[in-house]
């Protein structure tokens, strides 16, 4: 970041000396001695500024690239609570949901929104309960700070997250923004039903979210 800036700037200060010399008459021959002058100046600073931007940084050494990135989950494990399991990649809803998966011993992750491991709140949910029984997620809400979330690609590639954080909402009222949305912070949100069961509604009262950030 610190380098682009400095790149941004230099580039900028070009762009200046550039438009500022596109005003010379160069039919004018009357101060030759004056022009033979000026073009060894501008040599002189052609050389002093070749000397001094094609030399590595001081900053090299202590500049930090940002080289978080992300993968697709295809399965995921939560030690804590004896969780491993499938992921599969789910999309909304005709109303605008988040879909779901229609087994209950798996996990979906939201492939409209960010990869787990970069930058931005990923998800991934899961069924609390069926009609048989506890399904994938019935014991997140078990879950405390410190407890890690492993994430896994198909090929083999792993993001471990370290929970930080969990909150329950009213279903209609979570805070999309903050769970889905952009963060410069590489975030995973796992999300399940919990609160209340409406059977007319089919519909649990209540969505629980564990929020965990990617381990450094």
């Amino acid at each position: 970041m610190l380098y682009s800036m400095r790149a941004a700037f230099l580039v900028l200060v070009l762009m200046t000396i550039s438009a500022c010399s596109a005003g010379i008459n160069m039919n004018n021959t009357a101060d030759e001695p004056k022009e033979k002058a000026t073009e060894q100046k501008e040599e002189k600073t052609e050389r002093q500024m070749a000397s001094t931007t094609t030399k590595s940084s001081e900053f090299a050494n202590t500049i930090v690239k940002d080289e978080r990135t992300g993968i697709v989950p295809a399965s995921i494990e939560i030690p804590a609570i004896n969780v491993k399991a499938p992921s599969v990649g789910v999309g909304l809803k005709e109303n605008g949901e988040m879909d779901v998966t229609k087994s209950f011993e798996e996990t979906f992750w939201f492939d409209k929104g960010y990869k787990p491991g970069e930058p931005g709140n990923a998800v991934i949910g899961g069924h609390v309960d069926s009609k048989e029984g506890p399904a994938i997620f019935y014991d997140i809400k078990k879950l405390k700070a410190g407890d890690e979330v492993i994430v896994t690609s198909k090929d083999g590639e792993k993001r471990t997250f370290v929970v930080t954080d969990k909150k329950e909402f009213p279903w209609d009222e979570a805070p999309l923004r903050s769970i889905f949305g952009y963060s410069h912070a590489s975030t995973l949100n796992l999300i399940t039903c919990t609160g209340d069961y409406d059977r007319a509604a089919e519909n649990y009262s209540k969505r629980l979210v564990v929020y965990t950030k990617l381990k450094s």
